[in-house]
């Protein structure tokens, strides 16, 4: 007599209603192999998602060094000539040419600033010269 296909589940067990050794084994290497395969393929694919997040970061980073070396670059053929070279040492240093005429303004603080009536520390007026506070 054939087994019905309701019947196959119960050919894995003995009479008694323990599971067959051979039935425990075979699910046991079956869940096994799916949890080696499953490591096996989850490691690389961890391994490539770290590497091409790493590759885009030094991407980002190459791009960014290359932009700063040719403005660093723009900076040093700026350097080089002797007209921005004169305009920021007159500029930045206040150097003058032999015969320029130098004009230093000297300005009293008291002259410029005028404190309030209100104003509530007295200490400031005293700095700046003021006869009040």
């Amino acid at each position: 007599m054939t087994a019905a296909p309701a019947d196959l589940p119960t050919q894995a067990r003995r009479r008694d209603g323990r599971p067959r050794p051979l039935a425990v084994l075979i699910s046991l290497v079956i869940v096994v192999s799916a949890v080696g395969l499953l490591a096996v393929l989850l490691f690389p694919w961890q391994s490539l998602t770290s590497q091409r997040r790493s590759i885009d970061h030094a991407a980002d980073t190459l791009e960014r060094l290359q932009a700063e070396t040719s403005h660093l670059t723009v900076r040093v053929a700026e350097a080089k000539d002797p007209v921005v070279v004169e305009r920021i040492a007159r500029e930045q240093l206040s150097l003058v040419r032999e015969g320029d005429t130098l004009y230093r303004l000297n300005v009293d603080p008291a002259d410029v600033i005028t404190l309030p009536t209100s104003w509530p520390l007295p200490g400031v007026a005293h700095l700046l010269g003021d006869g009040e506070g």
